[in-house]
Formats: C-alpha cells, sequence, structure tokens
C-alpha cells in the first residue's frame, strides 16, 4: 500500500493507455502483473493500476523518488521492449506532474480496498494553469458530507497544459448521484475542458 501525500515530493505520473477493449486492459494488466516488486526497480514507490469501468483505458498512477530515476528506469533495454509490446495494442498519453492539494483523510492506494475511483484530467493553456489550479483546490465544506465520498487529491501537470484530480469514492452509484446534482457554471469553462476516467484500483507494484 502507498499513499498521496503532498510532503512526499513524489515525481508522479499519470500514464494514460487507451485500449480498443476489455481484451487490451487484460493483456495490459498481465503484463504488469509479471513485474518484480517496486523495490527491484531503483528510485520507484509505486505503480498503481486502474482499468477503466467502459473497458476502452488502464491508468497507471505512478510514483517516482525523482525525474532523474524515471528517465533512468524509461532508459533501460528491458523498458523500451515493454513498452513496445503494450504500445502495440494500445496508445498511451502520460501526464507527469507534482501532488499539490490533498483532502484529508489521506489517499491510500491499496488493491485491498477496492475504492470506486475518477481521475478527472483537465486540459487547459499553460498561460492559464493557475486558474484551474485555483478553482480546482478551492474544496467546498459541504464535501465532507457527500454521500460516498471519501478523498481527492489534486496534481499539477508539469508541462503547464494539465491539472489533474485523483478522487476515491465508496461506490459507482455515489458517484454518480453526486454527478446528477445540479451544478453551478464553472469559472473553467470557454478555455478548459475535462477527460473522466471512471475506474477502479486492481493492482499494486508496491515496495514489499
Amino acid at each position: 500500500m502507498s499513499s498521496i501525500r503532498v510532503e512526499d515530493g513524489y515525481f508522479t505520473l499519470f500514464n494514460i493507455f487507451h485500449t480498443q477493449g476489455p481484451e487490451g486492459q487484460r493483456r495490459l494488466m498481465d503484463q504488469w502483473r509479471g513485474l518484480p516488486p517496486a523495490h527491484t526497480q531503483p528510485g520507484l514507490v509505486s505503480g498503481n493500476f486502474h482499468p477503466s469501468l467502459d473497458g476502452k483505458s488502464v491508468i497507471n498512477y505512478a510514483q517516482w523518488e525523482s525525474k532523474e530515476a524515471y528517465d533512468a528506469f524509461r532508459a533501460e533495454s528491458g523498458t523500451r521492449r515493454r513498452f513496445g509490446e503494450a504500445l502495440a495494442y494500445s496508445r498511451m498519453d502520460s501526464v507527469p506532474c507534482e501532488v499539490i492539494h490533498t483532502w484529508e483523510p489521506v489517499v491510500e492506494l491499496s488493491a485491498d480496498k477496492p475504492l470506486f475511483t475518477v481521475a478527472v484530467v483537465v486540459t487547459a493553456p499553460a498561460e492559464r494553469q493557475a486558474e484551474v489550479v485555483r478553482e480546482m483546490t478551492d474544496d467546498d465544506p459541504d464535501l465532507g458530507e457527500t454521500p460516498g465520498y471519501v478523498n481527492h487529491a489534486v496534481h499539477r501537470g508539469l508541462s503547464g497544459e494539465h491539472v489533474v484530480k485523483y478522487a476515491q469514492w465508496r461506490d459507482e452509484e455515489s458517484f454518480k448521484a453526486f454527478l446528477s446534482r445540479p451544478r453551478r457554471p464553472s469559472p473553467l469553462d470557454g478555455f478548459a475542458s475535462a477527460d473522466l476516467y471512471l475506474c477502479r484500483l486492481e493492482y499494486v507494484r508496491g515496495l514489499a
């Protein structure tokens, strides 16, 4: 099990693998389950693999001690081979980022606690990232009273174009009930777009 905390200062990646269906998801998950524990890879803290409920993607929420450790990993021949195999039947979008805001209690990443997970990837012009950050870190004080809500963490994309929220809910029904509530217009409307990935943490490549 790992966790998401601002103070850890990890170099974090949302690696989103787009597949053509559940068969691609299964192949990706089988490939990653065959990897050794994270402690065998210098600098890797954890890899957390989330198949989406629609069968079209897998999100790897990866934590590294530093960008340099990740760059060294990507340069290894074994890594290039595995990525080549995965990209033969999927397409990857990678969002490198840093954790800038969390909601208590701390987000825990554990396959033994398969909470419903929502990853919200907001894309906007780099010069307006600060506006997106302000909006996404301005927590509604009533959020803790929302049925089924557990916690979340907000990440600033290092390229300047993205802000990503990783949120945990008790179940899918609670999230959909929240989504159906009346909404006020967002200050981000008109210059930002958002992609939602509804998924469940299925495998953790942890240190043990």
